[in-house]
């Protein structure tokens, strides 16, 4: 819950560990309405978040709302206001796109609940067990059948039910493991044959009940139980006992003693199913710098239970380092694994298959290869198998897109994937979603003395904003730039940016222990080529022509002659390959790197020649429509020559003998008449 839950001053609780009722201060009270109730499970749900209108409607309404949904939904909330006792809006209040429930914590009882399960689950890792045992029994005992009982089933509510369910079982299941381990195995068989014959495909299940079985004398009995397993994952599946239920096996055969041993701590039936903690992460950056507000967005996320986030954006802003960052910080949230997987979207290599993928992460999680099947369907249930009771974060680099990753998201619900990529993922919602751009001038900076050394850097500030600036402001290229002058120390930061200065050796400075922005941009290069449509690359190449920091639809339909509809498509698959940056819908921010490398591997002297004419003769009409409307609307001249300004003096400073200096000089001339001057 964040800060703003203050803003509530309304007493009213919830609970829907069952049917839906809030608490007004003297009674539980329902509310009456189907679509009020189903609103307010909405906006339970999504507690202190905003949930747009649109996301509303189509919740109450389905894919095609009534013309009057919009109305009807104003009035819903009204009324639902009124019944919970909020009529002037303080709790659940009017906030663009939509509307917000402001709860403090604790306000339902699936707060309440949540916080009983972290207790225990905290006490059965410590090796206190009755603890465990009664404050998980306390939890589970506040639910009062299915959550959202007399609720419509929308999405939202068939997803958030889901959830719940699944972590009663997981709830259950440690409740009855710290029961075992009390020596309470006879009194618990009852209650695991009615669960194992609820979900005969829950394998932690089934050896709390071999166990059980084992040590109340019935051996026989043990065996069978998983007799009857194995030949329905078989039949059902096509697969195997997972490799810890086949050794279960093999100990009740041979008697082993340790079996019938009951001690305060671990299990047999905790042991059977949580092999080695897997922690294959890569190193932590040596100097985290400049993301704060990114990685406390990141770490809040996965802290309050949400299970996905995603980061893209640009090559080189280090998206790879902040979702590894983030996810070392987080170790104590999910003790039973830190796992990373590189997808390999933008690599020489290709994508990883999706089949490929999930055997992987399977590996990385102690599943023996023998043990993996090859198709990805099951190899998908089978990861959602071994995940069942984990607290694990996985982080998955490099994603091609949804279809790569469908069988690697857990659904368990202790377990959170950190997810980057170039383009936006389509695997979260938009709040999920984490746009990484440049670093601000001071933290590029601070990187630079961080990497590189104080004492140089602070002999030469000025240079090392040069420096900053010559790197886009890049993670990577920053590191890749200090590194090099970590390993010069005879080299002062002067020096080096006089180096850098020189367009034509910029890249190729910027390479150093592996860090690579000429490799990086390769990379983009290699996602635009997954198809077929040359058009993104000539683009790409049209840039490196202009050398232009922003550039337009327009401008880049000019300079190809085509049509605008076909530059802006292109245009959007060069976002998506990281290589240029989105500042509105028809506007772009082309790193100087990227016009570098453009130049470097795409312009020839032909296209250079057509290109420039093109686009200047498109700027010299451009100009003469806005002198011819002067008089008309001075102000529509002004604001668009303000956002051309830079544009047209790069333009202007390169084509003499043309008519556009000229024009932008009258330009700017007639409009300092109407403006202080300063655009000029």
């Amino acid at each position: 819950m964040n800060g703003e839950a203050n803003e509530s001053s309304s007493p009213a609780r919830f609970r829907y560990l069952g049917p839906l009722e809030f608490f007004d201060g003297g009674q539980w009270s329902s509310i009456g309405a189907p679509k009020q109730r189903a609103l307010l499970a909405v906006l339970l749900i999504n507690a202190n978040r905003v949930v747009s209108a649109d996301q509303l409607m189509a919740e109450l309404w389905g894919e095609r709302p009534p013309p009057s949904a919009a109305g009807l939904l104003a009035g819903y909330v009204w009324r639902l206001r009124n019944g919970l006792g909020d009529p002037g809006g303080r709790m659940l209040s009017t906030r663009a796109p939509g509307y917000r429930l402001v709860l403090p914590a604790g306000a339902t009882d699936v707060d309440e609940y949540e916080k009983l399960v972290t207790a225990g689950r905290k006490s059965l890792a410590e090796g206190d067990l009755s603890a465990a045992v009664g404050t998980l029994t306390e939890g589970l005992g506040m639910w009062r059948g299915t959550p959202m009982a007399d609720v419509a089933m929308v999405p939202s509510v068939l997803a958030e039910s889901a959830r719940l369910e699944e972590a009663r079982l997981a709830v259950v299941e440690a409740r009855i493991e710290a029961e075992i381990g009390l020596g309470g195995h006879e009194t618990l068989l009852p209650e695991l044959k009615l669960m194992v014959s609820q979900f005969p495909l829950r394998e932690r299940l089934h050896a709390q009940l071999m166990v059980a079985l084992y040590r109340s004398g019935q051996q026989a009995e043990a065996l069978g139980a998983y007799r009857d397993l194995r030949g329905l994952l078989v039949e059902e599946l096509g697969v195997e006992p997972s490799k810890p239920l086949r050794e279960l096996q093999g100990r009740i055969l041979r008697d082993d003693p340790l079996l019938l041993e009951t001690p305060r701590r671990a299990t047999p039936a905790t042991a059977i199913l949580r092999p080695a903690v897997p922690r294959t992460l890569p190193p932590d950056v040596p100097a985290f710098i400049g993301r704060e507000r990114e990685l406390a967005w990141i770490t809040s996320r996965l802290a309050s239970g949400e299970q996905r986030c995603a980061v893209h954006g640009m090559a080189g802003t280090g998206k790879t380092a902040l979702a590894v960052h983030a996810a070392h910080r987080m170790t104590g949230s999910f003790p039973d694994g830190q796992v990373y997987l590189g997808l390999g979207a933008s690599a020489a290599h290709g994508p990883a298959s999706p089949a490929d993928a999930v055997g992987r992460l399977l590996a990385a999680l102690g599943v023996p290869a023998a043990d993996i099947p090859p198709e990805g369907d099951r190899a998908g249930a089978l990861l959602r198998t071994v995940l069942a009771d984990r607290r694990a974060v996985l982080v998955l680099d490099d994603v091609a897109d949804s279809a790569q990753i469908r069988h690697l998201l857990p659904t368990a619900p202790g377990c959170a994937v950190i997810l980057t990529s170039r383009p936006a993922s389509t695997a979260v919602d938009g709040a999920g979603l984490l746009r990484l751009g440049r670093l601000p001038a001071t933290a590029a900076t601070a990187l630079i003395r961080r990497y590189a050394g104080a004492a140089r850097v602070d002999a030469d500030l000025a240079a090392t904003v040069r420096l900053a600036g010559l790197c886009d402001h890049l993670p990577l290229a920053l590191r890749a730039a200090a590194t090099r002058l970590a390993r010069r120390p005879e080299w002062t930061v002067g020096e080096f940016v006089s180096r850098l200065s020189d367009p034509r050796r910029r890249l190729e400075q910027l390479t150093c222990d592996g860090l690579s922005v000429h490799a990086a941009l390769r990379a983009g290069v290699r996602l635009l080529r997954h198809s077929a449509d040359p058009l993104p690359t000539r683009v790409l190449g049209r840039l490196g022509v202009l050398d232009l920091p922003v550039v337009s639809t327009a401008v880049l339909a000019a300079a190809l002659d085509i049509p605008v509809a076909s530059a802006e498509s292109a245009a959007e698959r060069l976002v998506d390959a990281g290589l240029v940056e989105t500042l509105r819908m028809d506007r772009y921010r082309v790193p100087g790197l990227v016009r570098l490398f453009a130049r470097g591997e795409y312009v020839t002297a032909d296209e250079e020649r057509a290109a420039t004419h093109r686009v200047l003769g498109y700027y010299e009409g451009a100009v003469r429509d806005q002198l011819a409307r002067l008089a008309a609307n001075r102000g529509a001249g002004l604001a668009w020559y303000r956002e051309e300004c830079l544009t047209l003096r790069a333009l202007a400073a390169r084509a003499s003998g043309t008519e556009l200096p000229g024009l932008v000089s009258r330009l700017s001339s007639e409009l300092s008449g109407a403006s202080t001057g300063r655009w000029g």
